[in-house]
């Protein structure tokens, strides 16, 4: 019998969700429980298509800090499908996150950019981490601190858009 190998995958952003991977990402994790990594942040530095959508999350190191995320358990070919749909401006990189205080070896994408400046996103991405933070347990502060986040919405303009940012993430999966 022939068993499937699997690995770890740390999503901070929008690949929190596991619907999200199941839905856009095609990807059915085994596995997705609550994680954190150390001496890194969370950062909206990764430029959006427009004002309407101006950044997504990234993360960079940062000592004495932490991002909590999701830990996906998922086919090793799976991780490739993540990359491809995530474009060529990512770095695969292997890092040690925590589950329950219980140290373990997992895969994310950071995102290459030279921009240093936290900026907003739109509130139609934030609702999405936030929504995915809940559905995975994560810290009442984590949310909290993501629910206070700024972030941009043009009423009428910012609904209109969602279909086109929509279209756009399906497009790049």
């Amino acid at each position: 019998m022939h068993r499937m190998k699997t690995l770890l995958y740390f999503g901070y952003g929008s690949n929190m969700s596991t619907q999200y991977l199941i839905k856009r990402r095609k990807i059915i994790p085994l596995e997705s429980q609550a994680a954190n990594l150390k001496d890194y942040e969370l950062i909206m530095n990764m430029g959006g298509p427009n004002f309407l959508e101006p950044s997504f999350a990234n993360i960079r190191p940062y000592k004495g800090s932490s991002v909590e995320g999701v830990i996906h358990k998922i086919a090793e070919q799976d991780l490739q499908k993540i990359v491809n749909t995530e474009g060529e401006d990512y770095q695969l990189v292997k890092l040690s996150i925590y589950i329950q205080g219980v140290r373990k070896t997992a895969y994310t994408l950071i995102y290459i950019t030279e921009e240093t400046k936290d900026i907003p996103p739109s509130k139609r991405y934030l609702r999405i981490l936030i929504s995915a933070a809940k559905e995975n347990n994560l810290s009442k502060n984590y949310i909290e601190s993501l629910e206070r986040r700024p972030n941009v919405y043009y009423p009428i303009l910012s609904e209109i858009f969602s279909l086109r940012v929509y279209l756009w993430v399906w497009w790049r999966t």
